[in-house]
């Protein structure tokens, strides 16, 4: 995947990118939703995920996962306009958990610097701290921003058949 290049509030460029390569990751038992641009959405997106990692059984990243759909799901509600696609994927190959929130707005996100009080700018800094990797692809019609996280192989490999099993 192609990072995006995000600039920080004090102006540096900085890469997202922490993936080896460039190809896009395989993935197995996905399942994707088309969410309205409302704010009902936020909770919404995070009972999906809640629900698909129970099916998965992947229980120990349920609280990571839902608190960055969160901030990925507010941030598209708040600075895109439309649908917001949420897909959720297991990756094979990369022995991962990944999530992706597709939005109309091609702009690229950005990190913030927030101070202790402000009440927003720290979603992206949640997705440095808690994901194994994340970024930012441009699409056609807007971006698709993404994080991954990387449960133990035996724990993966249960969820992955799991997925082969569920109609």
């Amino acid at each position: 995947m192609n990072a995006a290049t995000l600039t920080p509030a004090h102006g540096s460029p900085m890469s997202t990118e922490r993936r080896p390569d460039t190809r896009p990751p395989a993935t197995s038992g996905g399942t994707s939703w088309l969410l309205p641009s409302e704010p009902s959405s936020v909770p919404t997106a995070r009972r999906l995920a809640l629900a698909q990692l129970s099916a998965w059984t992947l229980h120990d990243f349920a609280d990571d996962a839902a608190l960055l759909v969160s901030e990925l799901v507010t941030n598209a509600l708040r600075h895109a306009g439309g649908p917001i696609r949420l897909t959720l994927s297991l990756c094979s190959v990369d022995r991962a958990f990944r999530c992706e929130v597709a939005d109309e707005d091609p702009g690229q996100p950005r990190v913030r610097r927030a101070c202790g009080d402000d009440e927003s700018g720290r979603g992206l800094h949640l997705l440095d701290l808690l994901s194994r990797c994340w970024g930012s692809t441009c699409t056609a019609a807007g971006k698709v921003v993404w994080f991954e996280l990387h449960p133990p192989a035996v724990v993966l490999e249960a969820a992955l058949a799991a997925a082969r099993t569920t109609p």
